[in-house]
């Protein structure tokens, strides 16, 4: 029996035998038994509660077991000793358990520390968690891990009669409890060894520093892929020191410098290399989607993981009913959702995948009827609904997506498990737990034996290579700076010489594993970086007296090279079909994206392209502007002119107010008001109260008038398009000619910016000129906008004179000729040249300069203006 410290040691093993035993012309063998020391302990216990022996303790609590009865009890205590991180605590706390059994001398050593019941020392709170937990463990007469091996070792005089021959393999060193254990197995007549210096090759080890800690990967992934292509059968060595805090960025760099042809369509080439640590279960996308489900299942989602587990790969269909799934979420973001239940998803499916629909609907029965409460039934109910909502999918599962499934259905037996020390959970509780095991297993799908190894520092100890690369020695990290556990006692930590309490013993620590990995290979390379975080650096002193060797250029990024030689064509594409026959789309909305921008007017109104919403508290400016709309609409029509508005009496006049808001907000539909907090709509009748007789008092002070039309809809003909419009308000003056209104709850432009070489304002103008066209002899002496914003309600518009309006901006003052005709035929000509552009197609991606509309066009992924204009900076928009 070989025993290894680690997962990854033993795997190494198992291969190196393999290797041996094919070398030697064999072609079956028995399979070596080679254990991690976990799973070794587990192993003994089994043999020895089969056998008879255990006769006081015959449960072996799980790691999750023992991990739950620690959140629990720190959860228990919180308001005793208020956490801001209960789950962090309990995990330190598992932690210290650990360590003062490891390098204790035995028994309940934490009891010095307990000097006063209500004392909140670190050591002190820990000491009574620690009798709470002691107390637990003999309730249910259990053990954990932490105790395993001095129950074991109590137990070595039959252990070691029956023991196979066992070699430790790897330890960098073994703990007081280990040698405990070892003692009693030799006691007991087993045959116990250690292998220390695994391996002790005759090594060339140099060192080198690049510029950059991603410079340095690149480098050493540059010389591992060198030394693959000159010996294919060698095993190369990446061992990077901060590997967990650097992983997806360590990857993603051995994918393109290892790999780059992997992310061409339909490339399904296995990688030339693997990494040694895997990532939380729960990230894995199979595994993801399926604790969305579950999660569901129970109660709502923020919208964000429900959309994503709607579109997810891992439901029938998904392919083919992937962009209809899509929509959902941006359907939910137009509506203002910030969470969604499982009748909001069964509701949205039901309008794009009937039969997916169906199946959640049974599913949902099916569940509200099932019995959950112990963890097995729990286990067994989660199982159910994910079958019936079809998870894990229709398609077949790749080799990585099956081994996750694998690991879900361990993962749920291991849930399962905790009924022993937990024979009841409540909802939120069960999903709480099932969700911190995921987060708590670590997954890496088996693959072939790829040639070249990325290892954290303890996966990388112990292995021989035939060529090894050690980063990230830095002054700053290597050694690195002590840790010691906060729950325990410094001065109990460093005088057992505890890792990461003291900084004499990470001294030592880097010492020995930096003397390791120099004969762990015939060629070793020790580097750092020169620059961190845009600090200077310097080489840990640990490597200082190996030969510096220079810095390797970096190989050129692999798209350049490709891009070698290759001809370049550019086409220039600035116009777009001519549009067809018939009434233009977008109406004045679509003059008016042609003078921000040619592009987006075709991308929103030819293109149908839209940008994707922003999420949004309570209602979204759409429905605050429609419900603005609604309200002024529903005033008018009952009040009809000036005369009558005045006429009314206070209480008449609020009346009035009242009637008219109440029917604005009828024209949200019931299931939107549901979704809203209910004091929201309250909020909201007071808003258009305020905005409806701010508004009012403008129009009493105006001259005489009559309502003439309200919401209504027209047609301009320009340079051969037919734009149809849709007029908020006509008023006829009493005098006479007409007033048009344009109701604005967003930004308005003031008169003096409307006549730009690009007009602004355009809609003003369309209306103006389709008056004229309808009623050419009325005379049009105003228009403006009703700007009715929170922050302010006011009339911004231009009048032809003071009779008409005495309060708007006058013609003279703002027309180019200083008179409305002039300012009609400025209008007129300027108007029907973006009608041209747009009826030959003219589309190039050229916004207005000066303000940039950029800011707020938000079709940046299609246009791809910002590649090459800034438009982040803060100069970019001068309003």
């Amino acid at each position: 029996m070989v025993v290894t410290p680690n997962r990854r040691l033993a795997r190494f093993l198992h291969r190196d035998f393999d290797l041996a035993q094919r070398a030697r012309g064999l072609t079956a063998w028995p399979t070596p038994s080679i254990l991690p020391y976990p799973q070794w302990l587990e192993a003994q216990w089994s043999e020895a509660t089969a056998a008879g022996v255990v006769t006081d303790a015959a449960l072996l609590l799980t790691p999750a077991q023992s991990a739950l009865q620690w959140r629990h009890l720190v959860e228990a205590d919180d308001e005793r000793v208020p956490l801001l991180d209960p789950h962090g605590a309990a995990a330190l706390a598992a932690e210290a358990w650990s360590l003062v059994h490891q390098w204790g001398v035995g028994g309940e050593s934490w009891r010095a520390w307990r000097r006063d019941a209500n004392d909140a020392d670190d050591p002190a709170v820990f000491a009574r968690w620690a009798e709470t937990y002691a107390a637990g463990l003999r309730a249910i007469q259990g053990r954990d891990l932490a105790l395993l091996p001095d129950a074991l070792a109590a137990l070595g005089s039959h252990l070691g009669r029956n023991l196979r021959p066992t070699v430790f393999v790897g330890f960098l060193e073994l703990t007081p409890q280990q040698e405990r254990l070892l003692a009693a197995l030799r006691a007991g007549g087993g045959n116990v060894q250690r292998l220390e210096s695994l391996p002790d090759l005759d090594a060339n080890a140099s060192r080198t520093v690049a510029a950059t800690p991603r410079d340095e990967i690149a480098v050493a992934l540059d010389w591992a892929r060198g030394h693959a292509f000159a010996q294919p059968e060698a095993r190369i060595g990446i061992v990077v020191e901060d590997l967990a805090a650097r992983r997806d960025e360590i990857v993603a760099l051995a994918e393109d410098r290892l790999c780059p042809g992997a992310i061409l369509p339909g490339t399904a080439a296995s990688a030339p290399f693997e990494i040694s640590l895997g990532i939380a279960l729960a990230d894995v996308p199979l595994i993801g989607t399926a604790l969305d489900l579950v999660a569901f299942a129970e109660s709502p989602l923020p919208i964000g993981s429900a959309a994503v587990a709607l579109r997810s790969p891992y439901l029938p269909a998904a392919e083919s009913e992937w962009p209809q799934r899509a929509r959902i979420e941006r359907d939910w973001l137009e509506e203002g959702r910030r969470e969604a239940t499982l009748s909001d998803a069964i509701a949205a499916l039901q309008r794009c995948s009937l039969e997916l629909a169906a199946r959640w609907r049974n599913g949902r029965d099916a569940w509200r009827g099932a019995r959950k409460s112990s963890p097995r039934e729990w286990a067994d109910a989660w199982r159910t609904w994910l079958s019936a909502v079809g998870w894990p999918g229709s398609r077949p599962l790749d080799s990585g997506e099956y081994q996750a499934r694998e690991a879900w259905e361990r993962l749920l037996a291991q849930f399962a498990s905790l009924g022993a020390v937990a024979p009841r959970l409540a909802p939120a509780r069960a999903l709480a737990a099932l969700r911190s095991l995921a987060v708590g297993t670590l997954f890496q799908p088996e693959g072939g034996a790829a040639s070249i190894q990325i290892l954290g520092v303890l996966e990388g100890t112990g292995l021989a290579f035939d060529a090894l690369w050690v980063a990230g020695l830095t002054a700053d990290r290597w050694p690195a700076a002590p840790s010691p556990n906060p729950l325990l006692p410094l001065s109990w930590q460093r005088d057992r010489n505890v890792p990461r309490a003291s900084p004499q013993r990470e001294r030592e620590y880097a010492e020995t594993l930096t003397t390791r990995f120099a004969r762990a290979a015939p060629e070793v390379i020790f580097s750092s970086a020169a620059n961190v975080d845009d600090h200077e650096s310097s080489p840990s002193a640990l490597i200082l007296s190996y030969p510096e060797r220079p810095a390797p250029a970096l190989a050129m990024p692999w798209a350049r090279v490709m891009a070698r030689g290759a001809k370049i064509e550019t086409t220039v594409d600035n116009r777009a079909p001519p549009p067809a026959a018939g009434r233009a789309p977008g109406g004045a909305r679509l003059i008016a994206a042609q003078s921000d921008c040619p592009f987006q007017a075709v991308a929103r109104f030819r293109l149908c392209v839209e940008p994707w919403p922003v999420p949004f508290a309570g209602l979204s400016p759409q429905e605050r502007g429609m419900l603005a709309h609604a309200a002024m609409a529903a005033f008018w029509t009952v009040t009809g002119n000036q005369a009558a508005l005045l006429a009314l009496v206070e209480d008449e006049f609020a009346e009035r107010v009242g009637t008219a808001v109440e029917g604005a907000l009828t024209l949200l539909p019931a299931p939107r008001w549901r979704t809203l907090p209910s004091l929201l709509r309250d909020g909201e009748a007071r808003r258009l109260g305020e905005l409806l007789r701010a508004w009012l008092a403008i129009d009493r002070a105006r001259p005489p008038f009559t309502v003439q039309a309200i919401e209504s809809s027209t047609s301009l003909k320009l340079a051969g398009l037919e734009i149809g419009l849709r007029r908020d308000r006509i008023d006829t003056l009493a005098d006479g000619g007409v007033v048009i209104l344009d109701y604005k709850t967003g930004r308005v432009d003031r008169p003096r910016r409307w006549l730009d070489e690009r007009p602004r304002a355009s809609q003003l103008g369309l209306y103006t000129l389709a008056q004229r066209a309808a009623q050419p002899t009325v005379a049009v002496r105003a228009t403006a906008y009703a700007a009715l914003r929170p922050d302010g309600v006011a009339a911004v518009g231009v009048a032809a004179d003071e009779r008409a309006w005495p309060a708007l901006d006058r013609a003279a003052v703002i027309a180019p000729g200083g008179t409305w005709a002039s300012l009609e035929g400025w209008w007129r000509i300027r108007l029907e040249g973006l009608a041209a552009e747009i009826a030959r197609g003219h589309a190039v991606v050229a916004p207005r300069p000066r303000p940039s509309p950029c800011p707020h066009c938000r079709l940046q992924p299609l246009c791809r203006i910002e590649s090459i204009r800034g438009f982040n900076s803060p100069e970019k928009n001068d309003e």
